[in-house]
C-alpha cells in the first residue's frame, strides 16, 4: 500500500500531562480514576461545560482549561467572593489547569492546535456556529484529528431554527416546560432552586463523552457530541410528558406532591413538615398503622393507588390530622421504624452537616493561596477500584499553567523518534483504524490476501504520540510490506519504519523485501525507489468491490485515474 500523510494523533492515550506539577508554590494533584490518561481541552465557561469537565476530572481525566486572555471564564467575576476570589468559579474548576489563549491570534492558535493534537476530548459551550467561525468546526477537527472527541453543549444544539440563539439556565427552564410544573397552583412563575438547565446539560454531555470514548476504543475514531440545554429539559419532564400524551391534559404546578402517587409529598406536623413517600399499597398500610390510623388502609377512598390519587386532598387531611399531634422528629423515628420512606426538609446548612453526607465524603475541600481552604460538593460517583479523596486540586489562576504546558508541548516536539513493535492490542486497534479509512481490514496484493489484524508491525512514536505505523508479512525467505502510513507530514517517519523493517527482516533470514503500489500513487512509487526498491513486475488489471483480483476491470483511484496496474517493488537484503 502507498504511504499516507493523514494526521492521526494519539495512538496511545496521552498521559504526559498526568502527575504532580508545581503551580504557584503548591501542587497540581495527579488524577486517579477510570479516565486517568485522558486529556480534555476545556473551552467552556460559567456552568454547563465546566460542570461536565469537573465530573470528568473527578473521574480521573486531566483537564486543561483554555480561557480568553481578557478576564478568562466569566464565572471568575460571579459571586459569592472569598477575599475577592469567586467561590462559584473555584468550586467548579478546582484541579483544572489554565492557559490563556486568543484563538484569533496566529501564535495562540498554533499552541491550541498542538494541544488538540495530543488531546482525547475537546469540550466547548459556545453558541452554535462559533467554532466554525474560528476554523475549528467539526469538519475541520475530524479531518485533522480523527481520534479527537468533540463535545458541544449549547442552548439549543447545532441544528434547528433556534440553533443560533443564546441561552442561559433560566431561559431553558422557562422554554423547556419545567417552570410550568414548579411552584403551587395559582402562584407566580417559579424557577427550580438549582440551575437544572445547566447541570443536566453538563451531565448529559459527560455521559456522551464516556460513550464516545468507548466507541473510539472499538473503532479508533472520535465523534461529535451535540447536546442542547433545551433538549435536556424536555428529557427530564418524564411523568409530565407521559400524562400529557396519555390524557391530552396540560400538566401544571401541584406544589410538593407527586402527580401520580399518593401519599407522596410534604405533610404538616406539630412543628414543621415531614416528607412521606408511600409508593404502594403495602407501604400505605404500614404508614396507616404507624401513625395510629389503621382504618385509612381499608377506607374505600384509599384502598388502591389510583383511588388515593383521586382523593389526594381528603387523604392529606386525614394523614395530617394524625401527624399534627407530634413534632417532626417523633414521626421520623416512628416511620423509619415502620419501614416507611420518609425524611425531613433540610436547609443547606442542615444537609451539609448531616453525618450521612460526611461519611459519603460529599463535602470536600481545596486550598486556594489567597482565599484559603474552600469547602465544596464532592463526587457522588463512588468507584470500588479508586479512592475518593477528601481534598481536590487547587483552583487555577488565569494562565497559571502556561509555562508548564508550553514546556510539555516543546518537549513533545523535540522528542526523539522511537520505533517499537506493535503489541497485540495495538494490532486490533490498527485494524479498526484501517477499516475506517479503507472500508476493510483486508488487502489483496500480488494474488495474496492480507488481514492487517493478523499482521505484525511496527509503530513510530515521538513522546507518547504515534506518528507512523507499518505492517508486514513474512513467508519463507521474503517479507512483504503490507501497509505503511505516516501519521504526520514527515517523510522521515516512513523512512525510519522501512529501515526498521529491513533490518528486522534480514535478522529473520529474509533475502528480500517487497511491496505493492498502484499506478495512481506515483508519490509512493518514488518514495520506495529512493529507498532502494526496484520494479520487479507489473500486474495488469483492477480489483472488484471485494478488493479481489479481477483483471481487466478498472478501479477508479486518485484524480480519477483507473487502477489498471499494480507495481511490484523489491529490495534485496
Amino acid at each position: 500500500m502507498g504511504e499516507s500523510s493523514a494526521f492521526w494523533p494519539n495512538f496511545v492515550l496521552s498521559a504526559q500531562l498526568a502527575g504532580a506539577a508545581v503551580r504557584a508554590g503548591s501542587v497540581v494533584m495527579s488524577q486517579s480514576g477510570p479516565l486517568a490518561g485522558i486529556t480534555v481541552i476545556d473551552l467552556t465557561r460559567v456552568l454547563a461545560g465546566p460542570y461536565c469537565t469537573m465530573v470528568l476530572l473527578d473521574l480521573g481525566a486531566e483537564v486543561i482549561k483554555v480561557e480568553t486572555p481578557a478576564g478568562g471564564d466569566d464565572s471568575r467575576s460571579i459571586g459569592p467572593f472569598v477575599k475577592e476570589r469567586s467561590a462559584y468559579f473555584m468550586s467548579l474548576n478546582r484541579g483544572k489547569q489554565s492557559i490563556a489563549l486568543d484563538l484569533k491570534a496566529p501564535e495562540d492558535r498554533a499552541i491550541f492546535e498542538k494541544l488538540l493534537a495530543r488531546a482525547d476530548v475537546l469540550v466547548e459551550n459556545y453558541r452554535a456556529g462559533t467554532m466554525e467561525k474560528l476554523g475549528y468546526g467539526w469538519a475541520e477537527l475530524e479531518s485533522r484529528y480523527p481520534r479527537l472527541i468533540y463535545a458541544a453543549t449549547s442552548g439549543f444544539g447545532h441544528t434547528g431554527p433556534y440553533a443560533s440563539r443564546p441561552a442561559y439556565d433560566m431561559v431553558v427552564q422557562g422554554m423547556g416546560g419545567i417552570m410550568s410544573l414548579t411552584g403551587h397552583p395559582g402562584g407566580p412563575p417559579t424557577r427550580v432552586g438549582s440551575s437544572v438547565g445547566d447541570i443536566t446539560a453538563g451531565l448529559f454531555t459527560t455521559i456522551g463523552i464516556n460513550a464516545a470514548l468507548y466507541h473510539r476504543n472499538k473503532t479508533g475514531r472520535g465523534i461529535k457530541i451535540d447536546v442542547s440545554m433545551l433538549d435536556c429539559q424536555v428529557a427530564i419532564l418524564e411523568n409530565a410528558i407521559a400524562r400529557y400524551f396519555a390524557t391530552g391534559e396540560v400538566p401544571g404546578p401541584i406544589g410538593a406532591r407527586h402527580p401520580s402517587i399518593s401519599p407522596f409529598e410534604a405533610y404538616q406536623t406539630a412543628d414543621g413538615h415531614v416528607i412521606i413517600a408511600a409508593g404502594n399499597d403495602k407501604l400505605f398500610a404500614q404508614l396507616a398503622e404507624a401513625i395510629g390510623a389503621p382504618a385509612l388502609a381499608s377506607d374505600a377512598r384509599f384502598v388502591t393507588g389510583p383511588l388515593r390519587n383521586e382523593n389526594v386532598e381528603a387523604l392529606k387531611q386525614a394523614i395530617e390530622a394524625a401527624l399534627t399531634a407530634q413534632p417532626t422528629a417523633h414521626w421520623l423515628r416512628v416511620l423509619e421504624t415502620a419501614g416507611v420512606p420518609c425524611g425531613p426538609i433540610n436547609n443547606v446548612a442542615q444537609i451539609l452537616s448531616d453525618p450521612q453526607i460526611a461519611v459519603r465524603n460529599m463535602v470536600v475541600s481545596a486550598i486556594d493561596p489567597v482565599a484559603g481552604e474552600l469547602k465544596m460538593a464532592g463526587n457522588p460517583i463512588k468507584l470500588s477500584a479508586f479512592e475518593d479523596p477528601a481534598s481536590r486540586g487547587q483552583p487555577p489562576e488565569l494562565d497559571a499553567d502556561r509555562e508548564r504546558i508550553l514546556q510539555m508541548i516543546a518537549e513533545s516536539d523535540d522528542s526523539p523518534l522511537r520505533i517499537e513493535r506493535l503489541t497485540r492490542a495495538e494490532r486490533d486497534w490498527v485494524g479498526a483504524l484501517i477499516t475506517e479509512r479503507n472500508g476493510s481490514t483486508i488487502f489483496f496484493s500480488n494474488g495474496k490476501r492480507h488481514d492487517v489484524r493478523d499482521c505484525p508491525g511496527f509503530v513510530a512514536r515521538k513522546g507518547d504520540k504515534a506518528v507512523g505505523l507499518l505492517t508486514y508479512d513474512i513467508e519463507g525467505d521474503s517479507c512483504e510490506l503490507v501497509s505503511l502510513d505516516s501519521l504526520v507530514d514527515d517523510k522521515g517517519v516512513g523512512s525510519a519504519l522501512v529501515e526498521a523493517l529491513c533490518a528486522f527482516a534480514q535478522s529473520e533470514g529474509c533475502r528480500k523485501i517487497w511491496v505493492i503500489t498502484t499506478n495512481d500513487n506515483l508519490r509512493a512509487l518514488g518514495f520506495y525507489q529512493k529507498r532502494g526498491f526496484r520494479m520487479s513486475a507489473i500486474n495488469c488489471g483492477g480489483m472488484d468491490e471485494n478488493r479481489e483480483r479481477k483483471p481487466g476491470v478498472p478501479l477508479i483511484g486518485k484524480n480519477d485515474i483507473p487502477l489498471h496496474d499494480e507495481f511490484v517493488l523489491e529490495r534485496v537484503l
